[in-house]
């Protein structure tokens, strides 16, 4: 093959120049020897010149070039020489004439290498993404079937996996697969057979290997590939929820509870205050459930309880909830009552009794606890209801005296308590509030003491005496009376006030069975105690009053016989309302 280099064509084209110069100008040549030898060692000059880049250019193996442009170059120059007779000089020639021989050999030393060594760098990098992109379509080729290197699902290593490997693989597992429950009082194995465990294994293989972009796999090659979460949405248990709660009721059986905190009162300080929640040992139900079916999921075979999965306190100390009720609670808590019986203090609530009385709910409701306040209002019936009671009292004559029964005294209307505690507790009250009753007395002073004024009427039936004294305690009036027959018509004892009384009237006993009275006695005056049956009057047939009368066949039916001027002195002084005691 023949070779074409720049420089052989330059030197060419520099041969054809001189040619042409010398036709150009023959007579010049010919008439001056002198210039026609420094021509010709010109010309030498050139060609040695010429030569020596010729040389460097082969040196530094030049491209070849193709033998077809070679002729077609040679035939096209030898063309022209035969047309014309001689060639015409290029440009390039006579710039290479003009220039000094250094710079021709240095230019073209330095320009002709360069384009060797781009082509050869070209066709190099041709080379090698050539093979990178085999490299990488195989590549994407591989991990459009294959799970990329580092991947797992929970714990089985899926790396370089088809799908169909990996589900195997996934369905060996879990089907041979048991964990333990550890923890806060729990000690259970737990078979996945047990747990009713099932896993679609090949669709969890599928949708992992539907996630992975092959397309990315240099960038993704090294990266580590957890592609647990994708078992969340397969994987079922369907009696795990059945064997843990069962387990957890065993460990709850004999734990502490929590506690919740709590508004309570307290006496040391005399307010209410938030106990703070306590926690308990008991497991929360769902809570284990959880973490029991978490571990499941990533196939874990130890499954440690904490503290975490206890029951929670419900409410804490700091729940704003909480304090409201407690700030409310010390609102009602500020009253002070006194609670009284005909102005005479029977007593007090404060903040110890309110203490008891009010409560916080559940759901933050600071309410009356209306068990307590009845209770309470109960246990102020059982010391100011007298009605009935025994009194034990000493009269102004120095003689102590003890009676019961009779209708008299005070009965206290407990639901109308209930209420004025509550409005009074509500209110803030500092202050005095009368007891609401149902029946009244005068002049009350304390249970089971004299609780009636110092005005009324004392009849003694041992002594078959009777006394009126004032309001002052002084003896108004005295006298001799004849009580009921003693073991027959006794008068009865007890407390009793002055229905009424009437001037003159008639008695009238109970009927007979022959359909008459039993009696039928006048009289001038008439004051009953006991209904209308029984009270005091004149008995104009009595001969004589005191003594033991009574007792030996001259008692009276129950009324108390008076003489007819004592009778009178007492009915203009005694009114309806007075009280009357009658005891031995």
């Amino acid at each position: 093959m023949a070779r074409h280099t720049k420089g052989k064509h330059a030197a060419k084209k520099a041969g054809i120049s001189r040619e042409a110069r010398r036709a150009a100008s023959p007579e010049k040549n010919e008439s001056t020897p002198g210039a026609h030898d420094a021509a010709e060692a010109s010309a030498a000059s050139e060609e040695r010149a010429e030569a020596s880049v010729a040389t460097v250019a082969e040196e530094e193996r030049a491209p070849e070039a193709p033998a077809s442009e070679v002729a077609s170059t040679e035939e096209g120059a030898a063309a022209k020489e035969d047309a014309h007779g001689t060639a015409e000089p290029s440009a390039d020639a006579e710039r290479t004439e003009k220039m000094p021989k250094s710079q021709i050999d240095l230019g073209r030393a330095k320009k002709k290498p360069s384009r060797g060594i781009a082509k050869r760098l070209g066709m190099a990098a041709a080379i090698i993404v050539g093979v990178l992109g085999v490299g990488y379509l195989g590549g994407v080729a591989l991990f459009a079937t294959h799970f990329f290197p580092n991947t797992n699902i929970a714990t089985v290593d899926i790396s370089w996996d088809a799908p169909e490997q990996a589900a195997a693989e996934l369905d060996e597992t879990v089907g041979n697969f048991s964990f333990k429950v550890k923890g806060q009082g729990m000690n259970l194995t737990v078979t996945s057979s047990q747990a009713g465990m099932a896993l679609d294994a090949q669709a969890v293989a599928d949708a992992v290997l539907e996630r992975q972009s092959a397309w990315e796999w240099p960038l993704r090659v090294f990266d580590e590939h957890d592609m647990t979460e994708a078992v969340a949405d397969a994987m079922s248990a369907s009696t795990l929820s059945d064997i843990i709660e069962q387990a957890v009721a065993e460990v709850n059986a004999t734990a502490e509870a929590p506690v919740d905190a709590s508004v309570i009162f307290k006496d040391e300080i005399g307010k209410f205050y938030i106990a703070p929640e306590v926690e308990g040992t008991m497991l929360d139900p769902q809570k284990v459930v959880d973490k029991c079916m978490e571990g499941v999921l990533t196939l874990k075979k130890d499954v440690i309880l904490k503290k975490e999965e206890r029951l929670d306190p419900a409410v804490l100390e700091d729940d704003q909830r909480l304090v409201d009720a407690c700030a409310q609670a010390n609102q009602l808590a500020r009253a002070d009552i006194t609670f009284t019986l005909d102005g005479t203090p029977a007593a007090n609530v404060n903040a110890t009794t309110i203490g008891a009385w009010v409560t916080v709910t559940p759901e933050f409701e600071v309410l009356f606890n209306q068990d307590e306040l009845t209770l309470w209002a109960e246990g102020i019936g059982e010391q100011f209801n007298t009605v009935g009671t025994t009194r034990t009292y000493t009269r102004p004559d120095g003689k102590e005296v003890t009676v019961s029964g009779g209708p008299y005294g005070w009965k206290v209307d407990g639901e109308a308590l209930e209420a004025a505690a509550i409005e009074a507790v509500q209110n803030g009250t500092i202050g005095n509030v009368e007891i609401p009753v149902i029946q009244s007395g005068r002049g009350f002073t304390a249970l089971g003491s004299q609780d009636w004024g110092a005005r009324y009427v004392d009849v003694d039936l041992s002594e078959q005496h009777a006394r009126f004294y004032g309001s002052d305690g002084s003896l108004l009036w005295e006298s001799d009376i004849v009580s009921g027959a003693k073991g027959k018509t006794d008068s009865p004892t007890g407390v009793y006030t002055l229905n009424h009384k009437q001037s003159p009237t008639v008695l009238i006993g109970e009927m007979t069975s022959e359909g008459t009275p039993e009696y039928e006695s006048k009289v001038t005056y008439w004051m009953p105690f006991k209904g209308n049956s029984v009270g005091l009057h004149d008995a104009s047939w009595q001969s004589a009053f005191g003594g033991d009368r009574y007792a030996t066949g001259y008692g009276s039916h129950g009324c108390i016989n008076l003489p007819i001027g004592a009778a009178g002195e007492l009915y203009g002084m005694i009114e309806p309302g007075d009280v009357v005691v009658v005891h031995y």
